[in-house]
């Protein structure tokens, strides 16, 4: 009856849908051996797995001048025949099942990197291939069939030789993935038969630029989501979204940023979906590997604006100016879709909660 929310509360969308096997696969923080940052909230799931260097810690630089997307990429200094890099362990792999992937690697001429998965104690537990290097950037695909079942794999980047190498995004997928969605998830979630689906949000979305995350995803930056201060690899996005509603079968009901985000952006986004590839929006999403248009007709005007724990949140007056510049400018870019504003229910509207819902003069809610 009333459909489902999906929101990138801290990793809840990357770990339970998306089939990526890594964590911080774009370097969100540096590769050194400090541990991450705890959750910020109780029971969230934060920071995940970082990169921490093979050896010694001064092995691997954070190369901020030209870094491949975002703040920095690694830089490792090489030493001859002794390998030195870069890994990642806690990797879950079953046993039988390929994992696919890429690595954004370039370097010196005198570098030699092998990516190395290894899933036990024994010689005969890994599996190694060799990683050409280019001085610019290039994607390198990867390829592993593990012999083991294990929750604490490690994919090492290894290189000898002169000179030294840098890696701009790594990625690994089990090979039965749906679309890059996780094929058991989507399973257990088509058979509820939901109807329509809300996304990308909730609080996240207040604080989401949905222009970070589309196009290539190993170039999407990845950012500090402030609503659930935790690192996302803006890997999910808009077009990804439309597609797991393909693959759930159910109808996209988008919800736009009114928070942090304006207005013009919010009819871009509509023009992202709906628009013809003769319009500059769409001429992007067809750039991006989708022509036809998404059709999308439900669209919500923000997420809960009346809520201190909402980006941007705003007194209900303020509100009301700011909805009806979305809506005039969404229905230009489409007349044709359904525009849902935003309220509360009765047990929200506290004193405690939404202090701004307060007259300042008489105390009294209004």
């Amino acid at each position: 009856m009333y459909g489902a929310l999906i929101e990138h509360i801290g990793g809840l969308i990357n770990y339970s849908l998306w089939a990526e096997a890594l964590d911080d696969r774009k370097f969100f923080y540096p590769v050194d051996f400090q541990p991450p940052p705890a959750a910020a909230r109780p029971g969230l799931r934060a920071a995940g797995r970082k990169w921490t260097p093979m050896g010694r810690e001064s092995v691997v630089a954070m190369d901020t001048a030209n870094a491949y997307v975002g703040e920095h990429s690694p830089v490792v200094a090489l030493a001859g025949a002794s390998p030195r890099g870069l890994q990642q362990d806690g990797i879950s792999l079953a046993n039988g099942r390929g994992y696919s992937g890429r690595i954004v690697i370039a370097g010196d001429p005198g570098a030699r990197v092998t990516a190395t998965l290894i899933w036990g104690e024994g010689p005969d537990d890994r599996l190694s291939q060799p990683v050409p290097v280019k001085q610019e950037w290039a994607p390198v695909p990867l390829h592993f069939l593990p012999r083991a079942a294990t929750t604490n794999a490690r994919l090492e980047i290894a290189g000898t030789g002169t000179g030294s190498f840098r890696v701009g995004a790594v990625s690994l997928m089990p090979d039965d993935n749906l679309k890059g969605f996780r094929a058991d998830t989507i399973g257990l979630l088509k058979a509820m038969n939901s109807g329509f689906w809300r996304l990308p949000g909730g609080n996240f979305v207040s604080g989401h630029d949905w222009r970070d995350a589309i196009g290539d995803p190993d170039k999407r930056p990845p950012i500090s989501d402030p609503a659930w201060h935790a690192p996302q690899p803006n890997d999910v996005g808009t077009d990804e979204l439309m597609t797991l509603c393909e693959l759930l079968g159910v109808e996209p009901y988008l919800c736009v940023d009114t928070g942090f985000g304006s207005a013009r952006e919010g009819a871009q986004l509509v023009e992202y979906c709906n628009g013809a590839v003769t319009t500059p929006m769409g001429a992007m999403r067809a750039a991006n590997g989708h022509p036809e248009p998404y059709k999308v007709k439900y669209w919500n005007i923000g997420n809960e604006m009346y809520g201190y724990w909402q980006m941007g949140y705003m007194a209900p007056e303020h509100y009301m100016l700011k909805h009806n510049l979305f809506a005039k400018a969404m229905r230009k870019a489409d007349p044709s879709i359904t525009l849902i504003a935003i309220g509360a229910m009765p047990d929200e509207m506290t004193i405690d909660q939404c202090a701004y819902y307060i007259d300042p003069h008489t105390r009294q809610i209004v």
